[in-house]
């Protein structure tokens, strides 16, 4: 199955799907982290609403998105074979 990620895609989706990508969303999310807010994170947002509540700017959501997106095209090319 073909699992598209954007800005909107819920944060527990991603995970749902896609474990492996929990380190970089600790990187880049650490404070939900750090103030145990992880169920907030996990839960009820999306990247769009982390990056929003993060006050992230255009360049750095492109970059999680790029890392997000690259992991998990190396795992979906591990998986075909």
């Amino acid at each position: 199955m073909k699992f598209r990620i954007t800005e909107d895609t819920k944060i527990s989706q991603i995970l749902e799907h896609y474990p492996e990508v929990e380190d970089i969303l600790k990187n880049y999310f650490g404070y939900f982290y750090e103030n145990r807010l992880e169920d907030i994170l996990l839960k009820r947002l999306s990247l769009k609403g982390a990056f929003n509540v993060l006050d992230f700017d255009s360049k750095k959501r492109e970059k999680v998105l790029d890392e997000i997106i690259k992991i998990i095209g190396k795992i979906n090319s591990q998986n075909k074979y």
